[in-house]
């Protein structure tokens, strides 16, 4: 068993005054901008409910013991901080955002850089040495939760580009989109859960506050890597199919044929 005082404080709240203050500045703002008058005729209630969702994921993930047992005991905590920080915060932002200021028309984010960059980004990281390094130095760690929400809101912005716009997917377009994302993920899991050896010496070293052995953290960090993040995008996948007015545009459109109205025959 765990020794008491350690496993309470793993239910520590960080309470970062940083943290605290950036949240409650953007959910000014966002008050703010809502009480614009005219500018949010189009700001449907649900997109209101999507921000305050992605407000208290971050909130979560930045300061409730998800952070503090992440950053101090558990890998499989600080994996389930890094999905929320990529995968699950930033659309919640950006569904929540008026339709005006999602530049869908003059922004243009190529979905081929977007995917890469963001799967580059997660596993970047998740070498030994750097994160590692993120665990001993604040500096580093908030860099990179930082490159975490960045690309996780660029990698969401073709997704979220309506059908008809000018730089729009097709519906099968962004299903492949999600299913390539899921790839990356399933493998650093799998490379985690099958790993025979410690991954990363600052949990083999930290101190054990629950009956999980470190090898055993590490599955289960392995686990919600290719588990959680793939159930994250086939919810995504579940709801681009589902919402779809045509059902059609999964299979590409019949083609149309014209028939003209008889001649009257000559005699």
């Amino acid at each position: 068993m765990p020794p008491l005082h350690a496993s309470l404080s793993l239910w520590t709240w960080a309470w970062d005054p940083t943290v605290i203050a950036g949240t409650l500045a953007l959910a000014a703002a966002y008050a703010w901008l809502f009480r614009g008058g005219s500018r949010t005729r189009t700001w449907s209630p649900l997109a209101r409910v999507y921000f305050a969702g992605g407000l208290l994921t971050l909130f979560l993930a930045l300061e409730s013991p998800i952070d503090v047992g992440g950053d101090r005991y558990l890998f499989s905590l600080h994996m389930v901080q890094h999905l929320l920080l990529a995968m699950v915060v930033p659309p919640l932002l950006l569904l929540g955002l008026p339709e005006q200021w999602r530049a869908f028309e003059r922004m243009r984010v190529s979905p081929l850089l977007a995917n890469i960059g963001f799967n580059l980004v997660l596993a970047v990281w998740h070498l030994p040495f750097l994160y590692e390094a993120t665990l001993r130095s604040e500096p580093i760690h908030v860099l990179e939760h930082l490159s975490f929400l960045a690309a996780g809101v660029i990698f969401w912005w073709p997704i979220l580009v309506p059908a008809g716009r000018r730089h729009a997917m097709s519906v099968v377009g962004k299903m492949a989109y999600l299913a390539f994302a899921g790839v990356p993920p399933t493998i650093l899991g799998l490379a985690f859960i099958l790993s025979p050896s410690v991954i990363y010496p600052f949990y083999a070293a930290a101190a054990r506050v629950t009956p999980l052995s470190p090898l055993d953290d590490q599955l289960l960090a392995g686990l919600v890597m290719f588990g959680l993040g793939n159930i994250i995008y086939f919810v995504a996948i579940s709801v681009i199919f589902f919402t779809l007015d045509d059902k059609r545009a999964t299979a590409g459109e019949a083609p149309t044929v014209s028939v003209d109205s008889a001649a009257p025959m000559r005699r």
